[in-house]
């Protein structure tokens, strides 16, 4: 009987990690990401005794951050896919550059998990081990995102990772009818509380506030997450036949680059580089100087307004009544993003041990400021419509919900608890076996 261990991510968004261990000793760990808050940034200690692989479901660094650790002494197969791997290093890279916590890894031994990758496609079955396969199978989050089933002990396990039923521009939606019967559940619960807006309709009215804006005299910027968040964003402006400027800048730019790179992660290749061709990227100091006397948009991370290259535009937008700043990503309680939206204050304290630095910024909105939910998380609805549509083995609905705050993720396994399913919130450190 296979046994999973609840190394990170649980009643919590961060650091998601989670080791599965068969009867004979063998394991496989499935994400290992950071959090960037707290005195423990990384997951529980794993045991990596017998480690038999590794494999990752998306690049996003809650998931994939501190994978470069597990291979400070070890060397196990790292299960992947091209385009995983190549944004994984790009944000990796890009946390150690700027962060002020000191990991217990570097570059060397993000080197030694690339060395050691190996690219699964979709629908293919993995043998890592005697009686222990893994596969793929599309999650609709980001492009190159999945679910991983595991077959272990002639029990099968899925572990959704970040899933979205919905389609976007960017990609294909997850389905349930793509997962065989299973014995075990471990699910995101993100957004188990939260209904998300009809998508069409928020494109549209997204697209119209642009457009007066920039008719009125205005410009606007989106704050918006590097990795696909801004290219969605790009697309819905392009779909709706938006005319004006357009101009994207940051990790944006280098993710933008990858993703044409590899196209069979994206849904519809020509309408990203269609696009993209209308698209002007900012590169360079000067640039972005003049970039602000224009009437267009500006797509720059970060998402949640906590650094990055939005900074460099940011107090110009604050103190232009004409102007607006529209949040598309989930804005976390105390983060910049949220205080804007919230209070109409735009407060960032920049505390840089590498730079030697401190800058502090309080500035009152005279901008329009506004939030678009375009979430690549299933919500409450389509969450729960997911986990319903499944396929489970008589008296084997064990469900874990992880991912989510202490509220989402018991909310959730209450709800399914009721419905007669061996439903837990799990809490770090716990071994459950199937």
């Amino acid at each position: 009987m296979p046994k999973i261990k609840f190394l990170g991510g649980v009643r919590e968004v961060g650091r998601s990690s989670i080791l599965i261990e068969s009867k004979t000793g063998a394991k496989c760990i499935l994400d290992h990401g950071i959090r960037f808050k707290g005195k423990e940034r990384l997951p529980q200690e794993p045991d990596t005794t017998n480690l038999k692989a590794i494999a990752l479901t998306h690049c996003h660094v809650d998931h994939s951050g501190a994978l470069p650790y597990l291979y400070k002494n070890a060397t196990p197969p790292f299960f992947t896919n091209p385009v995983s791997l190549k944004i994984s290093e790009v944000l990796i890279k890009d946390s150690l550059r700027i962060s002020n916590f000191s990991y217990p890894f570097g570059h060397q031994e993000l080197q030694k998990l690339i060395q050691n990758s190996y690219f699964l496609k979709n629908g293919k079955r993995q043998k890592i081990d005697d009686n222990f396969y893994l596969t793929f199978i599309n999650a609709g989050h980001i492009p190159g995102s999945v679910s991983i089933l595991v077959e272990v002990d002639n029990k099968r396990i899925l572990y959704s990772g970040d899933i979205n039923t919905q389609q976007t521009n960017l990609n294909k939606s997850a389905n349930s009818s793509d997962i065989p019967e299973i014995d075990g559940l471990i699910v995101e619960s993100t957004y188990a509380l939260r209904e998300h807006p009809p998508r069409e309709e928020l494109e549209e009215k997204f697209v119209d506030r642009v457009i007066n804006t920039i008719e009125n005299g205005g410009r606007v910027l989106v704050p918006a997450f590097g990795v696909a968040r801004s290219q969605e964003v790009l697309m819905i402006l392009n779909k709706y036949n938006y005319k004006g400027k357009i101009f994207m800048a940051g990790l944006a730019k280098e993710v933008s680059k990858i993703y044409l790179d590899h196209p069979e992660s994206i849904k519809n290749i020509r309408m990203l580089k269609k696009a993209l061709k209308k698209t002007q990227f900012v590169s360079t100091k000067s640039v972005r100087t003049n970039v602000k006397k224009y009437n267009g948009v500006i797509i720059a991370p970060s998402g949640m307004l906590k650094g990055g290259v939005a900074m460099a535009f940011i107090k110009s937008f604050l103190n232009d009544p004409l102007s607006a700043i529209y949040l598309v990503g989930y804005q976390v309680e105390g983060s910049p993003g949220k205080m804007l939206l919230d209070k109409g204050i735009f407060k960032y304290n920049e505390n840089s041990r590498k730079k030697h630095a401190h800058n502090a910024i309080e500035i009152y909105a005279k901008c329009e400021r506004d939030y678009f939910d375009f979430s690549s998380h299933a919500d409450s609805v389509h969450l729960r419509e997911y986990i319903e549509n499944l396929n489970f083995y008589d008296n084997s609905k064990n469900i874990f919900c992880v991912h989510g705050d202490p509220k989402s993720t018991t909310s959730l396994s209450s709800t399914f608890s009721s419905k007669g399913y061996n439903s837990v919130a799990p809490e770090i450190g716990e071994v459950y076996t199937i």
